[in-house]
């Protein structure tokens, strides 16, 4: 693990101030200085300390789990009316209990949702701030002129106001007659807010999948299926939102 990441998961600094901390010589491993650029430490075997005082081991490792969530899944833990959950998708995992979705993603939508029981990188990948992108492809009902894609693209008007700006391309004409498919990357996450913005156009949405969360993309995990994240997808996210 490298020394940054150690010192992040310990709690002392996040990564960008511990590479400062490093870069400063306040960093010793096993009682030597610590060169720059990202020196590896074993967790448990090597001693890092900081200003003289010894940093514990990092904490239990983190989970983060990328799931192709089905229509007719719930992105909660928990519901009255007993519907299916996405995390049942991951209740034999270790750890599973834990997990908690990044974010909603509606009942009848699909696609990409990260489960994870790491608090601090899924407060950030929810806070608009962070502007994180989420792209969809969406088919709906319908034909858009350009006129009406232009709408999309420059800001709905919805009950809480005018939506940000957004990414809209075509990418072919729908399963089936007088639909189509498009691509959409948005940076705002209202509820509803693409099934509510293309109904306000005149295009109601009859499918909608989630395809990619900042650097994270579905990719061809199959439906229903979940995955766990390889460490540089996790350093991405992370990167992401400045941690």
């Amino acid at each position: 693990m490298r020394l940054n990441r150690f010192l992040a998961m310990a709690g002392v600094a996040a990564r960008r101030k511990a590479d400062a901390l490093i870069a400063a010589g306040r960093v010793t491993v096993n009682g030597g200085p610590t060169p720059p650029g990202g020196q590896l430490v074993r967790p448990g075997v090597d001693v890092v300390a900081v200003d003289g005082a010894e940093v514990g081991p990092a904490p239990a490792a983190l989970n983060y789990v990328a799931v192709n969530k089905p229509a007719g899944y719930l992105s909660a833990v928990s519901d009255r009316s007993r519907r299916p959950l996405v995390t049942s998708l991951v209740r034999d995992r270790e750890g599973a209990n834990r997990l908690r979705p990044v974010g909603r993603l509606d009942l009848n939508s699909r696609g990409l949702i990260l489960l994870t029981d790491d608090g601090e990188l899924s407060f950030r990948l929810q806070h608009p701030r962070h502007h994180v992108a989420k792209e969809y492809r969406v088919v709906v009902r319908g034909r858009p002129t350009p006129e009406t894609l232009e709408k999309l693209r420059r800001g709905v008007v919805l009950d809480e106001g005018i939506t940000s700006p957004s990414e809209v391309s075509v990418l072919g004409r729908g399963p089936d007659a007088d639909t189509t498919r498009l691509r959409v990357v948005l940076r705002q996450g209202w509820k509803r807010q693409l099934r509510r913005s293309l109904r306000a156009l005149g295009h109601p949405v009859i499918d909608l999948c989630r395809t990619r969360i900042g650097p994270l993309r579905l990719g061809q995990l199959a439906e229903g299926a979940a995955r766990e994240l390889k460490p540089t997808e996790v350093e991405a996210l992370r990167h992401e939102v400045s941690l």
